[in-house]
């Protein structure tokens, strides 16, 4: 089992746009069932995305920030987001 935090999530957003990934390589050699997020890293992911947009002027700069939320909404859709329970309050 593999978690990913909010730091990888958006280090592999970048590389989707850099096109080189020590870290997407090093994935690649998982199955996609054993890799997973929390639902913590969505939270602070999309919070930044939030904030970006209502600071964002029209045009270019708004249509970039929704297409950032859309891009992270398919990464999460994709992911198995773990819940913050009990558990995890323990651990952490």
């Amino acid at each position: 089992m593999i978690i990913l935090d909010t730091d990888c999530l958006s280090l592999l957003d970048r590389e989707k746009i850099i096109e080189s990934s020590i870290l997407r390589k090093n994935l690649d050699r998982f199955s996609p069932k054993d890799i997973f997020t929390t639902i913590v890293s969505f939270e602070e992911q999309m919070r930044g995305w939030l904030a970006y947009i209502a600071k964002s002027k029209m045009g270019e700069q708004q249509i970039f920030a929704y297409q950032r939320l859309h891009l992270s909404l398919e990464s999460y859709r994709n992911t198995t987001v773990l819940d913050f329970d009990e558990k995890a309050v323990q651990e952490f």
